[in-house]
């Protein structure tokens, strides 16, 4: 019964490397190129390595496993890192001082790289059992207390960044779909996941126990490796649409006077009525503050303090005002709600239920048969 689990665990992790595998290779070298789509590769690279020395321990090749330690260590004290700068990069921050975030890792990769090099050159029997000795303290150390404490923090690291993406966005988008990064909390707390099921079958140590590991790791890589695929980083492409110069002008036009808000505010009201730029699925306060011959702090700011909500609030109010107008049309009785919520701005109709609900209590449905 033992060799048949045995077996079956062998089996899971080569599927799981595969897949792993073909990831990598999808997300590297078919995905437009991209830090983000580097980093993530690195993430997973670095299952890949774990997978293959649990797999060579297990099928009992212990001085191959013994070789691979310094990459192992290197991988496994390298996964949190990579995890939070490639949620750093997809939700647009810059990568300063990365180096510092690997010391760890490269220095427990070379240490014990040194240590198993010297064992194999000197080729001493009391001096690799002592080598060895310290080997084993600086791996139970890496892979225990130095991993957990690395992992919690870059999981709360990237947690920060998440909810402050959140933020942004609300600031910046007149959508969610696509922007929002919902499956970045499954994929931060299913890393947390991961690791407490290697720690845990490595404690219980029996067949399940593996089985239950391989198979939550094989989904999990299936889960982020699918939703990578499909992800870009979110400010990627957004540019400001007006040039230093004109940032200094608007600058001394705040300045020097004080109605410089009163006006922008009136042109803003006048041009979301008049030009119903609102309609644009695709609108940001990047093309916004574009039209308005201003730049996006100004905008904001005047949104925010002036008209007291945020970018994605202020103009969804303007699209569910146009859509109420459209569903007590008559003459758009042959719309489907769908098409209404198309026709005002909104990029699904889950989004357009979602938004009417929010800010009228009521469906469009509902809204509809009451108020005809």
């Amino acid at each position: 019964m033992e060799n048949i689990s045995f077996s079956l665990i062998n089996l899971i992790n080569i599927i799981t490397l595969c897949v792993t595998m073909l990831f990598i290779f999808q997300i590297y070298f078919l995905k437009n190129r991209s830090k983000s789509n580097t980093f993530f590769s690195i993430y997973l690279a670095n299952i890949f390595v774990i997978l293959i020395f649990f797999l060579v321990l297990d099928l009992e090749y212990n001085m191959v496993a013994y070789s691979l330690i310094p990459v192992l260590l290197l991988a496994v004290l390298s996964i949190g890192p990579m995890l939070w700068i490639y949620v750093k990069l997809v939700t647009g921050g810059k990568l300063d001082k990365i180096k510092r975030h690997l010391y760890i890792p490269i220095s427990y990769g070379l240490i014990t790289f040194i240590l198993v090099a010297t064992d194999y050159i000197l080729s001493n029997d009391v001096f690799s059992k002592n080598i060895r000795q310290i080997i084993i303290y600086i791996v139970m150390s890496g892979l225990t207390v130095v991993f957990i404490m690395q992992s919690i923090y870059y999981c709360y690291l990237s947690l920060i960044l998440y909810k402050k993406h959140l933020k942004k966005i609300g600031e910046t988008f007149s959508y969610t779909e696509k922007v929002n990064l919902s499956w970045f909390k499954l994929f931060i707390y299913g890393y947390l996941f991961f690791i407490t099921g290697l720690i845990l079958s490595h404690v219980v140590d029996d067949s399940i126990s593996y089985i239950m590991f391989y198979i939550t790791l094989l989904t999990y890589v299936i889960f982020s490796g699918c939703n990578a695929l499909k992800q870009n980083p979110i400010f990627e492409e957004i540019q400001e649409d007006f040039k230093l110069e004109d940032y200094e002008i608007n600058n001394r036009i705040i300045e020097t006077n004080i109605d410089y808000f009163t006006e922008l505010k009136a042109k803003l009201l006048m041009i979301m009525d008049k030009d119903k730029l609102f309609l644009d699925s695709s609108l940001t306060i990047h093309s916004l503050a574009s039209k308005l011959n201003s730049n996006t702090k100004y905008v904001s700011q005047l949104i925010n303090n002036e008209l007291n909500k945020n970018f994605v609030m202020f103009v969804n109010e303007y699209r569910i005002n146009e859509a109420k107008e459209l569903l007590l049309s008559e003459e758009n009785d042959n719309l489907t709600i769908e098409s209404i919520g198309y026709e005002v701005g909104f990029k699904s109709k889950t989004a357009f239920n979602r938004v009417f609900k929010q800010l009228t209590s009521s469906t469009p449905t509902q809204f509809k048969q009451d108020n005809r």
